[in-house]
């Protein structure tokens, strides 16, 4: 079946024919990372590693997935993959996110706010479905405030509370990370003020990190870039127009050589490094037995040598 590659900042998405999604990354010295994706609605994420492989240079892996078409099947991507149910509060498993209803495309009805903002969630949401006051959260505290914001606080630490704002997308409230604050409530007056309080059922789930991020930004983000960047060199071409062919020349020779260079030793110093590490392996054991051996003998010879010398003694 045919697959269909796009590109999302530095992973490289790939979509199968039945549908399956999965990523590619670099990472290393010429490797590449993999995983699995999966979407809920307008989010697209991005599953944890599942191996390794040889691949390409960091430059090489980036002209490589350069060609592909953006990533704009979802409106959002998450990288964090820390989803629970507020119910249970237990992970939601890899077959449970590939039964998540299908992506909507990049017009999907998300109602998160733009990246940049502090994220709160719509006044009109927090009128239809939310309550003002207090919630509990398996260990957090979910409180809804007038301001048309959502903020969470749990205990970390010795009169120590961490807490920040929240926003809802799909289902799922997402916390942001915020700053620690001192607090008189111990850890267990927090957790018997919070037994207190009535269950956040407003979402089905909670995810603890956010890290959701716009693809269109993103992409928008990269495209004015490379719009920036080829205006600097396009000055610099025209400031000195008398050595521009001899530039162009060497500029197009040297970094594939500088990089098919690179690619080279790297590749020859993994191979070096894996027959040193099997020598070695293989190595070690003999040596060690051939010591222990050779210890043994010494010891019996040493033995043998001391019963004549004590012989002698007794014969005169």
């Amino acid at each position: 079946m045919m697959t269909k590659d796009y590109r999302l900042g530095d992973y490289k998405i790939m979509e199968s024919g039945t549908g399956e999604l999965r990523w590619e990354a670099h990472s290393g010295l010429g490797e590449i990372t993999e995983g699995r994706c999966f979407t809920k609605g307008s989010i697209l994420f991005i599953g944890p590693p599942e191996g390794r492989r040889d691949g390409f240079l960091k430059s090489e892996f980036i002209a490589h997935i350069k060609v592909f078409h953006n990533w704009l099947e979802t409106k959002y991507y998450c990288k964090g993959f820390e989803i629970y149910h507020c119910k249970t509060g237990k992970k939601a498993t890899k077959l449970e996110m590939l039964l998540w209803e299908p992506r909507r495309g990049i017009e999907g009805k998300g109602k998160r706010l733009p990246a940049e903002s502090d994220m709160p969630l719509n006044a009109t949401f927090i009128k239809k479905h939310l309550n003002l006051g207090r919630y509990r959260l398996q260990r957090y505290e979910i409180t809804v405030k007038s301001n048309n914001q959502i903020v969470w606080k749990t205990h970390a630490g010795p009169n120590t509370f961490s807490g920040g704002t929240c926003t809802i997308l799909e289902d799922i409230l997402f916390l942001k990370l915020g700053q620690s604050e001192k607090a008189q409530l111990n850890k267990r007056q927090f957790l018997a003020n919070l037994e207190k309080l009535p269950e956040w059922h407003q979402t089905a789930y909670y995810c603890p990190k956010l890290s959701l991020h716009e693809c269109k930004i993103k992409n928008e983000m990269q495209h004015q870039r490379k719009r920036w960047s080829g205006k600097i060199k396009g000055t610099k071409n025209h400031a000195g127009k008398k050595g521009y062919k001899s530039r162009t020349l060497f500029e197009l020779k040297a970094p594939d050589l500088s990089k098919k260079g690179v690619a080279f030793l790297s590749r020859l110093a993994k191979k070096w490094l894996s027959c040193a590490a099997g020598w070695i392996v293989s190595t070690v054991p003999i040596v060690f037995a051939y010591l222990i051996r050779l210890w043994k003998k010494f010891k019996g010879r040493w033995h043998n040598k001391a019963k004549r010398s004590s012989i002698h003694r007794r014969d005169d």
